[in-house]
């Protein structure tokens, strides 16, 4: 393995996926009860990597257990918290002149991404074609959201185009969030000040024909920014597609414990994943793909089935949760049906509801039996 470190940027507020992100970083969402940034970084350290920084703004203070997992791992973790929103090219600038990097290549990794790069096959690229920066690239059918690239049969950078619309460009290769570059580029950027890396240095690389290349190996990647992608990267974890690795122990194949877990009398279709403390009473269903954090109970007659508990949720007799996400302290009455929706963290509902494609804001409080929502998913 190559000797590089690595900066994870997790500064962002995660809008799109909120309420999950109302008062929790992207990163430290859980997926299949590990928060994303702990499989990162352990990702990382199996690739032999001991030196990352984490580059922090939206609620930094959340992420005082990250430091104890890192160093569980074997890795020297720099916390470095940005003091404004500075933008990925700011952040990287903030962190160098905090000292954050020596002459290293630079794996950077966006905090809010499920992917396993081949860091190895990364870097060895990276320094046979004595790059300034490697892109680690994935494949999009729709790039409209996307940084996209056109590289020559050398893998050479061609073309970078932010968010292009469909004529702009044949190329479905963009940029995954995950590159390698020497640290010295970051000399190019103001200190102190609001700088887009993708939008204010990477046109002029180009433009000025360095060094910059692309490798597309195939491997994972999924970015959770939309419910039903948080959703089917919990699904792909317990399916094996990505090498990361659920919470708990494998109690049977394709199922996952915690300690004291208890399900007597209840039906567990696998895949799942159930926390540490949880309780299913007798005739709850688990029908598969879901995931169920830690001291949750669910009361007799639920049926769960592609979905996300977060800790101490308690769902009531005969409910139906159906693909869709329940935040941490949410309390869910009996008779209710989730299909596609959100209920965000501390909300209570009552009884007789059903919520089909729709989001509830954190600690809201919704009487028995009062709402029929049916809204496109």
């Amino acid at each position: 393995m190559a000797d590089v470190q690595a900066v994870i940027l997790a500064g962002g507020k995660g809008t799109r996926l909120r309420p999950v992100t109302a008062d929790l970083p992207k990163p430290l969402v859980p997926i299949a009860n590990r928060p994303l940034i702990e499989h990162q970084l352990r990702h990382l350290a199996a690739t032999g990597i001991e030196d990352v920084t984490l580059a922090l703004g939206y609620n930094a203070e959340r992420f005082s257990g990250v430091e104890k997992e890192a160093e569980r791992l074997g890795i020297t973790l720099r916390v470095i918290t940005e003091p404004k929103p500075l933008g990925t090219g700011g952040a990287l600038r903030w962190c160098a002149d905090q000292g954050a990097f020596d002459d290293r290549p630079l794996l950077w990794m966006n905090g809010d991404v499920v992917a396993s790069p081949d860091v190895g096959t990364m870097a060895k690229f990276h320094a046979e074609r004595d790059a300034t920066l490697t892109f680690w690239l994935t494949s999009a059918r729709n790039v409209h959201e996307f940084g996209v690239l056109e590289l020559d049969e050398e893998g050479r950078v061609q073309r970078f185009l932010e968010k292009p619309v469909p004529e702009e460009t044949s190329s479905h290769l963009v940029n995954a969030g995950i590159l390698m570059l020497d640290p010295s580029l970051l000399d190019h950027i103001p200190p102190d000040s609001f700088f887009s890396f993708e939008q204010g240095l990477l046109p002029g690389l180009v433009k000025e024909r360095e060094p910059l290349y692309g490798i597309f190996d195939g491997g994972y990647w999924l970015d959770i920014g939309r419910p039903r992608f948080y959703l089917s990267a919990n699904r792909h974890v317990m399916e094996g597609r990505v090498d990361w690795w659920p919470e708990g122990r494998l109690t049977a194949d394709g199922l996952w414990e915690g300690d004291d877990v208890e399900r007597e009398g209840s039906t567990v279709i696998q895949p799942a994943v159930i926390g540490s403390g949880t309780r299913l009473e007798a005739g709850v269903q688990l029908f598969g793909r879901t995931v169920l954090g830690d001291r949750c109970i669910v009361r007799s007659g639920a049926e769960l089935e592609g979905c996300v508990l977060f800790d101490d949720v308690e769902v009531g007799h005969k409910t139906e949760i159906i693909d869709s996400i329940v935040c941490a302290g949410a309390r869910i009455g009996d008779e209710v049906v989730l299909r596609n929706a959100i209920v965000g963290a501390r909300t209570v509902v009552g009884s007789r509801n059903q919520l089909r494609g729709t989001r509830l804001w954190n600690d809201v409080e919704l009487p028995d039996g009062v709402l029929v929502v049916d809204a496109p998913a």
